[in-house]
């Protein structure tokens, strides 16, 4: 059952998505290619409000369980099985030519790591959900298009209650595979080091960097100095050794 927040939620999602997607003049012409993550309520819900010859949808899911039911449902959705944070599933599912991509999960470390890769492609839109309004400046400044939060739809007034934060403030949240973390800079093995040295690797993904009072998203040349505090997206196993790999000397690469 969906209450108020769901909907405006999806209401909210789908003017995004339908927001300067297509000309108008080329709407009969081609239909929107658009790949929607995840397949719990938002997602489902999304494929109802958007079945329709304008839109062709792809959506992925890592529970087979749950896509087996919505194939015997959809008969014109397609259905990829697999982990969106990968880009071989990305790919699978048609990225390369999609026109909008939505990471719908229920997970903002993963929806945040979904948007990041998919600025690697040519896509018209990415649209991340969130369940933390505060997380939203932070994801826009990463490059997603569109955030939409469940909380701010349920309320006009929650931007009053939110009080203005760098992504230095935000907490570990524990909720999934990946989660966001801060790093003070000490060990040798970075210090001195690009960003493109250090990241991306198969555990984690460097997204920002605090320079004294400043921040910069993390691109491939900055230089990582002593005390600066890098923002992480990493594998939630190994929080840890990737705590040590940027603070403590002496030890073998994650």
């Amino acid at each position: 059952m969906f209450n108020k927040s769901d909907n405006k939620l999806i209401d909210d999602i789908v003017t995004n998505l339908e927001d300067g997607s297509i000309p108008e003049d080329e709407v009969e012409k081609k239909p929107s290619d658009v790949i929607i993550v995840g397949g719990g309520r938002v997602g489902v819900h999304l494929i109802e409000k958007l079945n329709c010859p304008r839109y062709n949808i792809t959506l992925i899911d890592d529970n087979s369980e749950n896509l087996e039911a919505l194939e015997e449902k959809y008969d014109d959705i397609r259905f990829i099985i697999g982990n969106a944070t990968e880009k071989k599933t990305l790919e699978k599912a048609g990225i390369d030519t999609a026109d909008i991509i939505v990471a719908a999960t229920s997970v903002d470390e993963i929806n945040l790591l979904i948007g990041i890769t998919a600025q690697k492609y040519n896509l018209k839109k990415i649209i991340a959900r969130t369940t933390d309004p505060s997380h939203i400046k932070m994801f826009r400044k990463l490059g997603v298009s569109e955030v939409v939060s469940p909380e701010l739809a349920a309320c006009s007034d929650i931007e009053k209650m939110i009080i203005p934060q760098n992504i230095s403030e935000i907490t570990v949240t524990g909720k999934g595979d990946f989660e966001l973390i801060d790093i003070s800079v000490k060990a040798n093995r970075v210090v001195g080091k690009c960003v493109c040295d250090i990241s991306p690797n198969k555990n984690f993904i460097i997204v920002l960097c605090h320079k004294k009072n400043e921040t910069y998203i993390a691109q491939n040349n900055i230089i990582l100095e002593k005390d600066d505090i890098v923002s992480v997206l990493v594998r939630t196993k190994y929080i840890k050794k990737t705590r040590k790999f940027f603070t403590k000397n002496n030890l073998l690469p994650i």
